[in-house]
């Protein structure tokens, strides 16, 4: 199970990752006149993608470890964490708002998948 589950935690992490400089980076692009063809980049399809890819992977990575092998929570609570600072981010206050409660949140996201990956027993430690 732990190889399994570390591979998806990597690509959870470096998805959440591409999802925090994405929604960081692409405000900044977008202010540079020259470069307002690259409006496509933010569009909310991509957005609520990045979202519905960090949620199957918490189910299919997260949920998995805590019920089958760690059964520690903070993995899981960090996730929470992350995806309530994104939702809070959904409401439409300022760019900047929306930006720095993105980034935060999917950075957590990620973090939340280095945790698991990092508390997840290896074969050396199981014991007969």
């Amino acid at each position: 199970m732990k190889a399994k589950t570390q591979t998806y935690d990597i690509i959870a992490m470096t998805s959440s990752l591409i999802c925090a400089i994405h929604c960081a980076a692409v405000p900044i692009l977008l202010s540079f006149s020259s470069l307002s063809s690259l409006h496509f980049l933010h569009n909310p399809i991509i957005e609520w993608s990045f979202i519905g890819l960090g949620i199957v992977f918490v189910f299919i990575s997260l949920w998995p470890s805590y019920k089958k092998a760690h059964h520690n929570s903070r993995p899981l609570l960090i996730a929470a964490v992350g995806f309530g600072i994104i939702a809070l981010g959904r409401l439409d206050f300022s760019e900047a708002w929306e930006t720095v409660n993105t980034v935060s949140g999917a950075i957590l996201v990620s973090v939340a998948h280095f945790v698991n990956w990092k508390i997840m027993p290896s074969k050396a430690d199981h014991k007969h």
